[in-house]
C-alpha cells in the first residue's frame, strides 16, 4: 500500500465495553467518509473493525490499564485494521492457535466471526510479542475516481 503525506493512522483505546466498539466504528466510518470511499468499502472495513474489535473486547484481555488498542491506517488503495491487546495469561502463547475460522453450525447463534474477517480481507493474520496480541487484517479498495 502507498503511503499519505500525513499519518494516515487512527489509534483509539477501546475500554473493555462493547459500546467502545460502536463508538469506534463511528469514528472510523467517518474517516472513511472523509477519505471518499465508497459505501462497499466503507462497510466492508466497518465489517472487518466490528469483528476483531467485539471479539478483543468480549474474549480477550484489556492492557494493564483497563483497554484494548484499536488502529485504522487508510490509504488510496486500501485500510489496514489492527487491534491488541494483553494475552491472558491462563492461555498464554498458545493464544495464537485460538485464532482460526471456523465453519459454525448453521443454527449457532455465533462463531462465524473470523471466517467473515477472512472471506472479506486480502489477508489477516495474529502476531504474539512480549505479551500483547495483534491481530491485523488489510482490506484493497477500488481506486478512487479521479475529478
Amino acid at each position: 500500500m502507498t503511503g499519505l503525506e500525513q499519518d494516515p493512522c487512527t489509534r483509539v483505546h477501546l475500554w473493555h465495553d462493547l459500546g467502545a466498539v460502536a463508538d469506534a466504528r463511528r469514528a472510523l466510518v467517518h474517516d472513511l467518509e472523509d477519505a471518499g470511499r465508497d459505501r462497499r468499502s466503507i462497510e466492508d472495513a466497518v465489517l472487518v473493525f466490528s469483528e476483531l474489535a467485539a471479539n478483543a473486547v468480549e474474549h480477550g484481555s484489556p492492557h494493564g490499564c483497563g483497554h484494548v488498542e484499536a488502529t485504522w491506517c487508510l490509504y488510496p488503495d486500501g485500510a489496514r485494521i489492527t487491534v491488541a491487546g494483553d494475552v491472558d495469561p491462563v492461555v498464554g502463547e498458545k493464544v495464537q492457535d485460538q485464532f482460526q475460522p471456523v465453519v459454525a453450525d448453521q443454527y449457532a447463534p455465533r462463531g462465524r466471526g473470523l471466517a467473515i474477517v477472512d472471506h472479506v480481507c486480502d489477508r489477516w493474520g495474529v502476531d504474539v510479542d512480549d505479551g500483547t496480541v495483534r491481530v491485523t487484517a488489510q482490506l484493497a479498495f477500488d481506486p478512487l475516481a479521479e475529478d
